[in-house]
């Protein structure tokens, strides 16, 4: 089911929302014939695209409305994730292959200086350690250019996973009509998967991956001038965002505010396609257990938070090893999982690749089911006030 179809109510929520079509037809409506006889007419008649200009403007608005509400709330719990992430342990290998030991000597070690954070700290260390050296603002750090971004985020993520859902819909009930078929294209788990991918490997390439980077590496810093270990700084301590991608495209050109985009990449593909899947099956299931009606408020918060769930699930191993990439600790996200198999074992380099899942799922849950929540607000706000 389209998780962006066209609202015929003011009222109507992110329920009806899953479960409402755009017509291929020259009027809004559900896809399909009341009668076989009106098949000729029907078929003749002229389409209009889905995607109409005010149906992607009021899903760019909820979308950068939604997102800047989340960030603006779970930013704090990034900050102690990326902090844990960046702590974790590489240690240069004193035997092993040649080639082995040239991957292993690009990594920096992890060792932290007394009253510090390292790799075996904890969430509740890593918040003590951030209050005590910054105060409650430290939570804070590199924000401006996540708060800015979420405009972009989350409005690229559910256009896109939008116009992909109702292009898959409108082909597919095409093909059905070939075959004498008039009962509207239900999108499939798999559909809901690969349009999610599409969205968040877009949003990756165009918007991600700078500004993550830009985050991490101040979000770093902090720790760094914390623990006196500022040395280690690549381009010194920068002021703000500003003062960093001054100094990035200084000495490694645009390309260096790219750095991890290989990951990102993954990262965001799988994961929204999985955001996308547990979401709807949370608007499939949860109504049974609830007893409410598939359109209830806590039917789309519950479903909003088991899509929180299984974006961060599948997601978090690949985004400890974008931090570690984009903080310069590591070369590559494949170099370094090798290292920690290869040390560790493949249940040891989870361990470690899923530290801080208790912030992850703590701060995706909920943050997913407020994004999706204020996307059907604003969405219908929209809808009423401006079309």
């Amino acid at each position: 089911v389209s998780i962006f179809s066209k609202m015929n109510t003011p009222e109507e929520s992110i329920s009806n929302l899953l479960t409402s079509r755009i017509a291929p037809n020259n009027h809004v409506t559900s896809i399909g014939f009341k009668t076989a006889q009106q098949k000729q007419g029907s078929m003749s008649e002229r389409k209009t695209p889905i995607n109409g200009v005010h149906e992607v403007r009021n899903s760019i608005l909820a979308g950068s409305i939604a997102g800047m509400v989340s960030v603006t709330l779970f930013h704090p719990l990034d900050v102690i994730r990326t902090k844990m992430q960046a702590t974790t342990r590489l240690v240069t290998p004193d035997s092993g292959t040649a080639t082995s030991r040239q991957a292993a000597a690009t990594l920096l070690s992890t060792s932290a200086p007394k009253n510090g954070i390292n790799s075996s700290s904890g969430p509740l260390a890593v918040f003590s350690h951030t209050v005590k050296n910054g105060g409650m603002r430290a939570f804070y750090t590199g924000f401006s250019f996540p708060l800015a971004a979420q405009a972009c985020y989350k409005s690229t993520v559910f256009t896109i996973n939008r116009v992909s859902q109702n292009l898959i819909t409108d082909i597919k009930t095409r093909e059905h009509w070939k075959t004498g078929n008039f009962t509207p294209y239900q999108l499939k788990l798999s559909d809901h998967f690969i349009c999610g991918s599409i969205s968040g490997a877009i949003n990756a390439l165009v918007f991600v991956s700078p500004v993550e980077y830009v985050r991490s590496q101040l979000i770093s810093q902090h720790t760094h001038i914390a623990q006196g270990t500022t040395s280690k700084l690549k381009h010194g301590i920068m002021s703000g965002p500003a003062d960093l991608v001054r100094a990035t495209l200084k000495t490694d050109g645009v390309f260096g505010l790219w750095r991890g985009a290989g990951v990102t990449l993954m990262r965001d593909s799988i994961g929204c396609g999985s955001f996308f899947v547990f979401f709807a099956l949370g608007q499939k299931y949860l109504p049974t257990v609830t007893g409410s009606e598939p359109s209830a408020q806590i039917n789309t918060i519950g479903a909003g938070m088991c899509a929180g769930m299984g974006y961060w699930a599948v997601s978090l191993p690949l985004d400890a090893l974008k931090t570690l990439v984009q903080t310069g600790k590591a070369t590559s996200a494949w170099s370094t999982a090798s290292l920690l198999v290869g040390r560790d074992g493949l249940y040891g380099a989870a361990s470690q690749l899923y530290r801080g899942w208790q912030l992850a799922v703590g701060r995706g849950m909920p943050s997913a089911a407020v994004t999706l929540t204020t996307y059907t607000a604003v969405y219908n706000f929209c809808n009423t006030s401006l079309g």
